[in-house]
Formats: C-alpha cells, structure tokens, sequence
C-alpha cells in the first residue's frame, strides 16, 4: 500500500521503453511471467516488517511500463535471500528482477543515500562499517591478532572500473 502512495506522488508517465530495457536486462528476463499471485510478498521477510516493499507490486508497476518504481527506495530494500524466487509458481526470479530495477536506477544516476554513505565508507576505511580505535585495542588486550589490512587500491580500481566512484564524485560535486 505505502509503495503504491509513493509512486503516486511521481509522475507517471508510462515508459514504452521500460519494460523491453528490463527484459533486458541480465536478471530482468523472468518479470514478464508474473500474475501476480502474491506468493512472493507472502513469503518475503522484508515485506513482514514494512509497508512500504510489497516485491508484487513492484513487479506490477514495471510490467505497466511505470520506470519511477526504480526511482523509488522500495526496490533497495529487497536483500536478495531468494525466497521469492524459490516459491514463485511461475518461475519468476523475483530476486534477480530487483537486482536488474537497481542497476537500472544506477545507470540513471540513482541511489539511494544509505546505499552511497555504505560505498563511501567501504572505499575509505576498506570495511562494511568503520572500527573504532577502542575495539582495535580491545582486540589487542584480549591477545587476538590484529585485522588484515585491507586492500583500498584495489577496492578503489574495482570502483573506478565498475563507474561507482563517478557516482561518489557526482554527488560531491553537487553538494
């Protein structure tokens, strides 16, 4: 319901051309044989807690055609477990399909802030979440050696060829 009042309040012109660029796209080949039975929301753990990722209702606004589903946050929320996927009646890989609907959102420059702050931190510090110098010595006093260095060059070539760090430069250089 929450998803459908998001987009709502978009713009919904209808893109003649979204639905053939997520046929296309590697992971989207399958969103086309929906019926929209629910199984997949039935079955998400995401969709148990939150209003706002029903992955059906997702589906159903990108086989309209409606490209502003990729330019909403409910599509991040999915956490690609497959449950979906491995319940859907029709074969539909609900899983991939989200995958395909990001990365068609970050080809339009699109990503949600979490998402970016998380990049940020993995191409500054090298881990998922900065450490704090008292666990570092914690783990020192406790006799455990220490934390692997992490390689950022290579993290940082890995961004720049993927074009990640470009969307990271983008959103700076607006601010």
């Amino acid at each position: 319901m929450e998803i459908q009042k998001k987009v709502g309040k978009m713009y919904h012109r209808v893109d003649p051309t979204f639905k053939r660029k997520l046929l296309e796209s590697p992971g989207g080949e399958t969103f086309k044989f929906c019926y929209q039975c629910g199984t997949c929301t039935a079955t998400c753990p995401v969709a148990r807690f939150t209003d706002v990722f029903r992955p059906n209702k997702v589906i159903h606004l990108a086989k309209l055609g409606i490209r502003n589903v990729v330019y909403s946050d409910a599509v991040w929320l999915c956490v690609n477990c497959y449950s979906c996927t491995e319940r859907c009646p029709q074969g539909v890989k609900v899983a991939d399909v989200m995958r395909a609907l990001k990365n068609l959102a970050v080809a339009d420059g699109v990503i949600p802030e979490f998402s970016k702050a998380f990049l940020t931190t993995i191409l500054d510090t090298g881990w998922a979440y900065s450490i704090p110098a008292s666990r570092i010595a914690k783990r020192a006093s406790m006799g455990l050696p220490p934390l692997p260095k992490p390689f950022l060059e290579d993290l940082k070539k890995l961004a720049k060829m993927t074009e990640a760090s470009n969307l990271l430069e983008q959103e700076r250089d607006a601010e």
